[in-house]
C-alpha cells in the first residue's frame, strides 16, 4: 500500500491520488475524533488525563494535514486545498487564511528575521518560548496586517472562517456544558502549541542559520519521529522538496545513531562558510 502511495502519480500536477485520499482521510478521522469526543464525558482525572492527551496528538495532527494541504497534498486545485486546509485545523480554532499566508513566506524567507514570520519563534529562555508558542496564530495576523500583506478578500475569509468556527464551537458548549467544553478544549490547545512549535520549528531550526539551505533546517533521525509527527521530523528534506507529500519523505529517513537517540538530529553547517 505504501509503495503505491509514493508512486502511483496522476498526470498534469504529478500528485498521487491515492496521496489525496490518505491525506483526507486522516483529517477525517482527526477531526471526527477530535470534535466528537468532546460529547464524551470524562467522570474522573484518569479519563480526563487520557482525553487531553489523546485530544493534542489529534490537534497536531491536523495542523500536520493543514501543512500538507498549503503545499498542495490535499487536492489538485487550490481551492480544494484551501477548503481541506480549513477542514483540518478546525480542531486547533486556527483560520487557515493565516497559515497560508504566512508559511509561504516561510519558505521563501527561512530564518530571516522580520521576512520569516516564523523567526517569532526564536526565544530567550522557555518561558518565553512557551507564552510566543501559544501567541502564534495570532501572531501571524498581527505580522501580516504590519507588513501589509493582508487583502480585503483575506479579511472577508478570516471573518467568515473565524465565524464558523464559533457557531460550530457554541453549539457544542451549548450541549456539552461549560466545563467539559473548558477542559477539552484550553489544556489540549496549550499542550499543542508546545508540541508543534518546539520540536517542529525551533528545534528543527535550531540555531536559526540564515547560511545555506542544508543549514537552516534539520531533520531527526529515526522512524518513530518521522510517524509520530506524520513527516515533520523530515524538516530539511521538507525545506529542500516541499513539492513532496510526507509520505513520499520516507524514503530520507536515515537511522538513529544510537537506539535510545529518539530525539537525536542531523544538524549539518552552513556550507558556504567551509
Amino acid at each position: 500500500m505504501m509503495s503505491r502511495l509514493t508512486q502511483a502519480k496522476t498526470p498534469g500536477n504529478g500528485r498521487s491520488s491515492l496521496i489525496f485520499f490518505l491525506n483526507r482521510a486522516i483529517t477525517c478521522v482527526v477531526v471526527a475524533l477530535s470534535i466528537g469526543g468532546l460529547f464524551v464525558p470524562t467522570p474522573n482525572a484518569v479519563s480526563l488525563i487520557v482525553d487531553v492527551c489523546l485530544r493534542t496528538y489529534l490537534i497536531f495532527l491536523g495542523t500536520v494535514m493543514a501543512h500538507e494541504s498549503v503545499h498542495g497534498h490535499l487536492g489538485r486545485t487550490k481551492a480544494a486545498n484551501f477548503w481541506w486546509g480549513r477542514v483540518a485545523l478546525l480542531p486547533s480554532m486556527v483560520p487557515f487564511t493565516n497559515f497560508h499566508r504566512t508559511h509561504r513566506l516561510h519558505h521563501v524567507h527561512t530564518n530571516l528575521p522580520d521576512h520569516d514570520p516564523d523567526h517569532f519563534m526564536k526565544s530567550r529562555n522557555l518561558v518565553e518560548l512557551a507564552v510566543r508558542a501559544i501567541a502564534m496564530p495570532h501572531h501571524w495576523f498581527f505580522w501580516l496586517r504590519k507588513r501589509g500583506r493582508l487583502k480585503r478578500a483575506d479579511c472577508v475569509e478570516l471573518f467568515f472562517n473565524y465565524l464558523a468556527i464559533a457557531v460550530l464551537y457554541s453549539s457544542i458548549l451549548f450541549f456539552v456544558g461549560a466545563s467539559r467544553f473548558l477542559w477539552g478544549l484550553v489544556p489540549p490547545l496549550i499542550l499543542v502549541s508546545l508540541l508543534l512549535w518546539y520540536p517542529f520549528a525551533v528545534q528543527t531550526h535550531e540555531g536559526f542559520s540564515t547560511g545555506s539551505p542544508e543549514s537552516r533546517s534539520h531533520n531527526y533521525y529515526g522512524r518513530f519521529m518521522y510517524w509520530f509527527s506524520l513527516g515533520l521530523s523530515m524538516h530539511r528534506e521538507h525545506h529542500l522538496r516541499p513539492q513532496l507529500s510526507w509520505i513520499e519523505l520516507r524514503t530520507f529517513v536515515e537511522n538513529s545513531p544510537s537506539r535510545w537517540s529518539l530525539f537525536a538530529r542531523d544538524m549539518r553547517p552552513d556550507s558556504t562558510r567551509l
